[in-house]
């Protein structure tokens, strides 16, 4: 008896875990490992089919460091997200403000909000390659201008950052919409009672209660933007083969993507893909700050 009782708890104590192994499993054959890996392989003169021939230490990283064109990758990347990221969540948030309210008609206009997040990448850049158009574009046509948006260096990355917000918008509106409408109606009206309204009651009260998705959504969306580079190779990489018009749109990934797929220079790919990750882990960390300081979990 005292033996089925023991199996009984330890069961209970283990079973949590056998859920999530399937998941740790993908995690570390398709992440830590091949991250690992990586890693590893910056440290080492490879080939182009990856086989280690010597013991490089840093000379990688001095290599890539020294590049001015990863350089500019960096500083591209780094703006890329500064603007997105809180743009993207502002805009997500004002919308769900907006929809928080059912109406008869609130179908209508969640599906319109959340459309961007059911389209795929490729069909995304495919609508503002031609909206971008220098000849026939709608937003030339517009604003009355004569414009090559996705050309010009001085509007090549403006135009690849508006369509990355246009395209997270919809992933950020559907979780803000669904924490604001998880506020307890009670607390909104003790509030208003007690004479917060406007921008005090949004501050005070609203903002607090949905810190935790706004927190969730702010580290998904660097992650994802120190990471990502399918709008520069699809728009841009394909005409310049560079991260676009004087590498204007080259991002960290672009610049990996470059060195190691178009030109086999493993040796840089490493290195790069090694410091990419570290600058990404920064600024995750630094965002993780808030998460004492103005996260509220009650």
């Amino acid at each position: 008896m005292k033996g089925k009782t023991f199996g009984k708890k330890l069961f209970q104590s283990v079973e949590p875990y056998l859920y999530l192994f399937p998941a740790f499993l993908l995690l570390i054959m398709f992440a830590y490992y091949p991250f690992a890996k990586n890693t590893v392989l910056s440290f080492f003169t490879v080939n182009k089919f990856r086989e280690i021939r010597e013991f490089a230490g840093i000379a990688n990283y001095i290599k890539v460091l020294g590049d001015e064109k990863f350089i500019q990758s960096i500083g591209n990347t780094l703006v890329f997200v500064v603007v997105t990221v809180p743009v993207s969540i502002v805009v997500g948030f004002g919308l769900a403000l907006l929809a928080r309210k059912r109406t008869k008609t609130s179908s209508l206009y969640e599906a319109m909000y959340s459309m961007s997040m059911a389209i795929s990448v490729s069909v995304v850049a495919m609508i503002f390659q031609l909206a971008f158009n220098p000849s026939m574009g709608i937003v030339n046509k517009l604003f009355g201008t004569n414009v090559s948006w996705l050309t010009d260096p001085k509007t090549a990355l403006a135009a690849i950052i508006f369509i990355q917000i246009w395209a997270n918008v919809g992933y950020n509106f559907i979780f803000l919409l669904s924490g604001l409408r998880g506020m307890s109606e009670d607390v909104l009206e003790s509030a208003r009672i007690d004479g917060a309204t406007g921008i005090h009651l949004l501050t005070k009260i609203i903002i607090p209660m949905v810190s935790p998705t706004l927190l969730f959504l702010l580290m998904k969306d660097i992650a994802y933007a120190m990471t990502t580079s399918s709008f520069t190779l699809i728009l841009t990489y394909p005409v310049f083969h560079n991260g676009g018009p004087n590498g204007t749109t080259e991002t960290i990934m672009s610049y990996v993507y470059g060195k190691g797929i178009v030109g086999t220079n493993y040796n840089a790919a490493f290195a790069a893909t090694t410091v990419g990750f570290i600058l990404a882990a920064v600024m995750m960390a630094l965002s993780l700050v808030l998460e004492k300081r103005k996260v509220n979990y009650d």
